[in-house]
């Protein structure tokens, strides 16, 4: 790490591979910083020349990149333009500045890591920064992997971009997010940002903060067409009127990771909307989510049924903590499910007697998990009462909790407990369900 260190603020010198609108901007970037460049590209014929002539970039370029029509001009003198590639490996900052693939299909990082691979023994210590999120795992199985089996020992991390123009790359920066292979890349990757000016936050790998990336825009994508679609549902409304204040007061951050979402203001707010319109069939996005909800539900109960249980216990039918509410509760449609699966179903539920679960679920039985015990093959613990959180370890092994065919955690209070090999212990979204 040091010698990287010294290496990097030696020269103060990095590699810039690409010099389309994320390489210029970069450029920007690090000449703000006293860092000067190699740059290398691919596509761009004549660009030495424009470079000399301080055309670059030019007037198509400008109007592209900037809203307003402007560009910050780049200070030449510190650039250097290489027409081979061998020479970017000189500096051990390597600035991945292109599109993953383009609109013509051609795979740039494939063709990107062939060139560090016969570069690898100039490359010991080295970081590599990727700038462009494809699709998720793509950084892996293109360019890390390759190069990993190859014997090339060098650090990878992403900062992927998300501004679309010259005026919103030079606000005043946010957090970067970034995401690295290693400790050690990752420790590398704060140094450099460091020296640029820039906070940064870390996601724990380069694939998810390939996903991170692209469901950002696939989020904004899907909240468009959603606002689209109230327009012709209610056509004889001005949406208008209502759409800067409705994006505004959405807290998107109380959306969670659950075996389904239920209660009763949000599915009946939906249902409202969708027998307020002449044109319901315009709604197709939120009459979807209906449906994948109770699919999500039905899933989870699939799986229990797929892994061979006969018997479930559910820790808790409200909908959420200690309110007494089962009004559209995925809890009760899971038992219900089950209990059409052919799975016996047990409910511990400390607002909910014997008889009120008689009532609301007859074909289940009521428990007291504290005093009989784990009755049951599989354990879903569908929400965080009082009485659950106050649960420990002793109490998960004398209970026979450890020793479950499988635990559905739908709110994370058991997630640092021990289990036994046998357990397949599953937080809803930890990404253990594909092992099932």
């Amino acid at each position: 790490m040091e010698r990287f260190e010294e290496r990097l603020l030696g020269a103060k010198r990095v590699s810039v591979w690409g010099v389309g609108y994320l390489g210029y901007t970069k450029l920007l970037r690090l000449q703000s910083r006293g860092f000067s460049a190699f740059v290398f590209d691919f596509t761009n014929i004549g660009l030495k020349e424009k470079l000399r002539k301080s055309e670059y970039p030019s007037k198509e370029q400008v109007y592209s990149w900037s809203i307003h029509g402007n560009a910050l001009a780049l200070d030449y003198s510190k650039i250097r333009l290489l027409e081979k590639p061998s020479g970017m490996f000189d500096n051990n900052i390597h600035i991945l500045a292109f599109p993953a693939i383009d609109r013509e299909d051609h795979n740039y990082l494939k063709q990107m890591a062939r060139i560090f691979i016969k570069n690898k023994k100039r490359l010991e210590g080295s970081l590599v920064i990727f700038q462009s999120a494809g699709m998720p795992g793509m950084c892996d199985r293109d360019f890390i992997l390759p190069l990993k089996k190859s014997g090339c020992r060098c650090n990878f991390v992403c900062a992927f971009r998300s501004d679309w123009h010259v005026e919103e790359f030079l606000k005043p920066e946010r957090q970067r997010v970034i995401a690295a292979d290693s400790k050690d890349s990752l420790g590398k990757a704060s140094f450099f940002y460091n020296a640029l000016g820039s906070k940064i936050k870390a996601l724990p790998t380069i694939k998810i903060a390939e996903l991170y990336e692209n469901a950002k825009n696939a989020l904004q994508y899907v909240n468009t067409m959603f606002i689209n679609q109230l327009a012709f549902a209610y056509a004889d409304t001005n949406i208008r009127q209502m759409i800067k204040y409705l994006l505004e007061d959405v807290e998107l951050n109380k959306s969670r990771l659950s075996v389904g979402a239920g209660g009763c203001k949000i599915p009946l707010s939906v249902e409202n909307i969708l027998q307020g319109s002449k044109s319901p069939r315009f709604l197709s996005l939120i009459k979807e989510s209906q449906d994948s909800n109770m699919s999500m539900i039905f899933m989870y109960a699939e799986k229990i049924k797929q892994i061979g249980c006969k018997s479930v216990t559910l820790m808790g039918i409200s909908v959420r903590g200690n309110q007494k509410d089962t009004d559209l509760s995925p809890s009760v449609v899971i038992a219900e499910y089950l209990n059409n699966l052919g799975i016996k179903v047990y409910i511990d539920d400390p607002l909910y007697d014997k008889a009120a679960i008689t009532r609301l679920l007859p074909a289940c039985k009521r428990v007291d998990i504290l005093k009989d015990g784990l009755k049951s093959e599989a354990l879903l613990l569908m929400t965080d009462h009082d009485k659950y959180k106050y649960f420990s370890q002793q109490d998960i092994n004398s209970l026979g909790i450890r020793d479950a065919r499988i635990i559905i955690d739908n709110v994370g209070i058991f997630k640092d407990f021990s289990f036994s090999s046998r357990t397949k212990y599953h937080l809803v979204g930890d990404g253990s369900l594909g092992s099932f």
